[in-house]
């Protein structure tokens, strides 16, 4: 026997969905009640989180008793209620619409249906009793903590780019218990542990992440001047870095724009100890010098790739297929345009030849 003041049933609590946040949101806010869950299945996760307010039953078919019970989705539940306790069903979707199979059904031991908003109470009249239809929106709790760290990486998970520092970071910041998300942008997604770590796929456009870092990372080996450490500086984002040579070079000090981690990880908890203090700073850019370099001489010059000329189908070929084109070009249509580029590879290919420039 089930036994408990007050009961929230779920015939399938799957790994995500917007009922599953309702079951965990209603435990969450009440679970100082007599309050229990019963469900046939449930997600591993869904409920290892919802076990931290109250117990989770595998019902399989065994008498419930109770004061309360809130059920959703299916009634087959039902008679397996003590006759003296309140049933409410909870109305989550406007079943009116088509697109769901589920329609609900009034049944005498049912004491209301609780409507989600007043719109679904309105629309439920087609189906259930309006004396039955019952209005509560639904629980929502927010936890008071802070903002959590962003670490933003952009590079390649090799063991030289620092792979194996990574998850050692990300472990010790799991084991202190630090509110972060990490995001990696990367071409080799996975490998790297931890729930708190979002692997990207690789993109060019890094800046706009890199802007929301409250950290940049990068763990490696050896690097000789790293775009992604510069332009976080630039923005005046520190870094957690590794000792790299070149660092002091370009003005990056430990504990005043950079955590610096040592090769050996030996200082590892030092900087998870510290990395809720993020150093405030203004970096004073490097400047380059190509415009010393590069001639100031203009050149009307125009390459392969920009220069059109006209070509024609030699008849002997009478028509092929243009890859660039793609369609049919045949001896007949005369001459037609293309790059100076392109030409030489028709000519070259033996199909045209070159009327003119």
């Amino acid at each position: 026997m089930i036994k408990h003041a007050n009961i929230i049933y779920m015939p399938n609590i799957s790994a995500l969905g917007g009922i599953e946040t309702y079951v965990y949101e209603m435990v969450k806010k009440y679970h100082k009640l007599d309050i229990a869950v019963v469900c046939k299945l449930c997600d591993k996760k869904q409920r290892e989180r919802i076990e931290k307010y109250c117990k989770v039953y595998n019902f399989t078919n065994e008498p419930i008793e109770c004061k309360v019970a809130i059920i959703n989705y299916d009634q087959t539940i039902i008679p397996f209620i003590n006759k003296e306790a309140k049933i409410y069903q909870t109305i989550h979707a406007d079943y009116t619409m088509p697109i769901y199979e589920f329609k609900p059904k009034d049944n005498e031991r049912i004491t209301g249906f609780i409507c989600i908003t007043k719109y679904l109470l309105d629309k439920m009249t087609a189906y259930l009793p309006k004396e039955k239809l019952l209005l509560s929106y639904n629980p929502l709790t927010i936890p008071e903590e802070d903002n959590p760290i962003i670490l933003v990486s952009a590079t390649r998970l090799h063991k030289q780019k620092g792979k194996d520092r990574m998850q050692r970071l990300a472990s010790e910041l799991d084991a202190a218990k630090i509110n972060y998300i990490w995001y990696v942008i990367t071409n080799d997604i996975g490998g790297i542990q931890s729930d708190n770590v979002i692997f990207i796929k690789n993109r060019l456009d890094v800046s706009k992440w890199l802007a929301q870092a409250s950290y940049v990372v990068l763990l490696s080996d050896s690097e000789a001047c790293s775009y992604t450490i510069s332009e976080a500086l630039y923005r005046n984002i520190p870094v957690i870095v590794t000792p790299l040579p070149y660092l002091k070079e370009i003005g990056v000090e430990d504990n005043k724009n950079a955590y610096i981690l040592n090769f050996d990880c030996s200082n590892i908890k030092e900087i998870v100890n510290k990395i809720k203090n993020i150093p405030k700073f203004e970096f004073k850019q490097m400047k380059d010098k190509y415009n010393t370099f590069f001639s100031k001489d203009k050149s009307n010059y125009i390459s392969d790739y920009e220069k059109k000329v006209f070509v024609k189908v030699k008849d002997v070929v009478g028509y092929y297929y243009d890859m660039e084109m793609h369609r049919n070009v045949s001896a007949q249509e005369g001459k037609y345009q293309v790059t100076k580029y392109r030409a030489n590879q028709l000519i070259e290919a033996g199909v045209c030849e070159i009327l003119e420039e």
